[in-house]
């Protein structure tokens, strides 16, 4: 059966999200309808908004990569969901069949395009493989998180923080993957660790989860680090990061800064010991990573509520999108459905 759908779509790089009614296919194999209740709202949409990801050829599109639902219909072949499951909706490839992406169309009959998953959507039209069981013990708001900013910051915490030699360590960022990292690395009983993040608010909210080293740019001869983790997106972030490594040290970065960015680095410094890598997601397997991750963040004894930002509905998506690009704390969500 088709279902009616109201969904923000992209149209045009540089212009607002508009907001349809459109209309899904049946589900094809391996297909999961889910009645979408939060989405996060996260830097990728910002930048594919904004055009700063390049030539966008899939316009018109939906959005979004991050959610939390309830399962409505499984297509043909899906084992790892039944209706009424609360799933966790996430761009991160995961066990279960990719199936093709989902195709809606507008009221005109236009073809909008999609993927494995987008969750700007009352109702979405997932892949199996990008969607889990929703982990216990969390609010429902916190679930959406777990799609993105909790899988790539926890993810990097458990395969770069665990090692017993990384003691001193600096998350650059404090935003959704970088307060992820942190919180997870807290859980895991790693004490020193030092924030920088450029805005006020995001410091003073890193300051109420308990790190009290917080700064706004790196202090001239301070402190060289076995781990940093950058979680800004830019590539002078990554570049000062780098620099302040000592020389057994590692920076890790799952950010994307603009498109047509460089980075520059000192190849002395490599030389020496210093180590630079980027990270697909984390490097994640979400439906065994997740129970890791869920652990270290209930063992953080963190509120867990620092997290989220301000909610919105869909209507007010692009309120949501210029709350995330004003540096404001908090992962911003869209609320779907539900009360």
């Amino acid at each position: 059966m088709t279902r009616k759908i109201t969904a923000a779509i992209l149209r045009e790089t540089g212009e607002k999200l508009s907001v349809e009614e459109i209309h899904s296919a049946p589900l094809k194999f391996g297909q999961v309808l889910v009645k979408v209740v939060y989405a996060g709202i996260c830097r990728s949409q910002l930048m594919e908004q904004q055009g700063k990801r390049g030539v966008d050829k899939w316009l018109p599109h939906l959005l979004g990569h991050e959610g939390y639902g309830e399962v409505v219909e499984v297509g043909s072949g899906v084992t790892k969901c039944i209706p009424g499951d609360l799933v966790v909706l996430t761009w991160i490839e995961g066990s279960g069949i990719n199936a093709e992406n989902a195709l809606y169309t507008d009221s005109s009959g236009h073809q909008i395009n999609s993927g494995k998953v987008t969750t700007f959507s009352s109702y979405s039209v997932i892949s199996e493989n990008r969607i889990f069981l929703a982990p216990i013990g969390f609010q429902e708001e916190f679930l959406a998180l777990f799609g993105c900013a909790l899988l790539t910051g926890g993810g990097m915490a458990l395969k770069y923080g665990a090692n017993p030699d990384v003691n001193k360590i600096c998350i650059v960022g404090y935003g959704g993957i970088g307060s992820a990292a942190g919180i997870v690395l807290k859980g895991m009983g790693k004490t020193q660790i030092d924030i920088i993040e450029t805005s006020l608010e995001k410091r003073k909210q890193a300051e109420k989860a308990g790190f009290s080293n917080t700064y706004k740019f790196f202090e001239e001869g301070g402190m060289e680090y076995d781990l940093v983790i950058e979680a800004t997106g830019t590539s002078s972030a990554i570049e000062a990061g780098f620099e302040r490594l000592n020389n057994k040290g590692i920076l890790v970065f799952a950010s994307h800064p603009e498109n047509g960015s460089k980075i520059t680095l000192d190849p002395y410094d490599l030389i020496k010991g210093k180590r630079i890598v980027g990270t697909w997601g984390g490097e994640v397997n979400p439906d065994l990573d997740v129970p890791k991750i869920a652990k270290y963040l209930k063992a953080s004894g963190t509120d867990l509520e620092l997290l989220i930002g301000d909610v919105f509905t869909i209507d007010e998506v692009n309120e949501g999108l210029a709350y995330l690009d004003s540096g404001k704390s908090g992962r911003p969500l869209l609320r779907l459905n539900g009360d």
